[in-house]
């Protein structure tokens, strides 16, 4: 995950770097970019970048995700959906509000909504907009491009199904903060005419520095810090009847201008869990982790759940070895969904085992 306040390297840099020659040993295995006819009308795509080939080849070269992959091909719906939005996405200028199209989105953050796919991404130059594309997931067409208030890069997205309330993470100055919207504004959204969605609900995150990954579990949100190479802090911030976080009490300075009608959440637990963390969701008696850094091979963490209550234990049950640059991934039924940012612009050239697709794994076969 390209974390602006994190790596060494900014974003920016990242989108320069692409245009780097890769090393002789990497250079047989870069997946070749599938060709593009200009289209100036063109708004959010839903082609695929890379080839069914280059998928395959690179499923091949984790044994672990070959061995995960549902019998029959990769390639069927049922197991890898395009991720929309890599090669343009709808979404507005910052500095004129102008409708453009941006080349530049990295994909962040997926869950499950309803009938919808939902997955966050931000512009790499910033220069755009951060978005939420929305997919219908029986049928993987693409419903709406929903545009967010300025560039976060909303690394996490959960919902809440008992109030049909979508969840994203922020940040606000030195704190984590998480944000809602019901489900419905998706479908009302119009990018044309609106500039931006507006958040039902806004809250600070006082014991996080940051909020970079999100989900909901059992009526409550789980939200982690990430900092590169420490251990993640997790916090567990539980929602009440109306599906809203608990309250703090007021504190002295609650009238400040920058906490303005920010009230600030309450958590119940918080604990450290192994790092470098992306996401994080939950199975039964376990908690499945992504995690992943830089263009290292990512892993798939299985954790088990701490006797006696909801928050997941520290202790590593397995480990899984995947394609690098894993992020958010998600659990429906008896399947996790992994989204990956490697099809992105600023890394699809610089990365040879690159992933375009939303990728579907057995649970049964995970946890045999």
């Amino acid at each position: 995950m390209c974390k602006n306040h994190y790596w060494g390297l900014g974003c920016l840099t990242l989108v320069a770097i692409i245009t780097l020659a890769v090393t002789t040993a990497d250079a047989s295995r870069v997946r070749p970019v599938l060709p593009t006819p200009f289209n100036p009308s063109r708004t959010t795509s839903t082609t695929a970048v890379f080839s069914p080939t280059a998928l395959n080849q690179t499923i091949q070269h984790y044994p672990d995700l070959a061995r995960l992959i549902p019998s029959g091909s990769p390639l069927s719906p049922a197991t890898a959906t395009v991720q929309p939005g890599l090669q343009t996405t709808l979404s507005r200028n910052l500095h004129n509000g102008a409708l453009v199209t941006s080349p530049n989105m990295i994909p962040q953050g997926m869950t499950l909504a309803g009938r919808y796919r939902l997955i966050t991404a931000y512009d790499a130059t910033g220069q755009t907009q951060s978005v939420i594309y929305v997919q219908n997931r029986r049928t993987n067409r693409l419903e709406n491009t929903v545009l967010l208030r300025g560039k976060p890069h909303v690394g996490g997205i959960a919902y809440d199904p008992r109030h049909r309330r979508i969840w994203l993470c922020s940040h606000r100055r030195n704190h984590g903060l998480i944000a809602s919207l019901p489900l419905a504004t998706i479908h009302r959204f119009n990018p044309v005419t609106m500039r931006a969605v507006h958040y039902q609900q806004r809250w600070l995150l006082p014991n996080l520095s940051n909020a970079s990954m999100l989900t909901y579990h059992h009526q409550a949100l789980y939200v982690g810090q990430f900092k590169s190479g420490q251990l993640t802090l997790m916090a567990r911030f539980p929602l009440n009847a109306a599906g809203h976080p608990i309250a703090a009490a007021p504190t002295a300075n609650s009238n400040a201008p920058h906490t303005h009608r920010l009230q600030r959440a309450v958590s119940d637990w918080q604990g450290n869990l192994p790092a470098n963390l992306q996401g994080i969701t939950f199975y039964r008696q376990y908690a499945l982790c992504s995690q992943s850094y830089g263009q290292h091979a990512s892993k798939l963490v299985i954790l088990k759940m701490a006797a006696a209550s909801a928050v997941p234990s520290p202790t590593v049950m397995a480990t899984y070895r995947l394609p690098p640059q894993l992020e958010q991934i998600t659990v429906h039924g008896h399947r996790l969904h992994l989204l990956y940012e490697t099809g992105a612009a600023a890394y699809r050239q610089q990365q040879p085992d690159a992933i375009d697709r939303v990728l579907t794994i057995s649970l049964s076969r995970l946890l045999d």
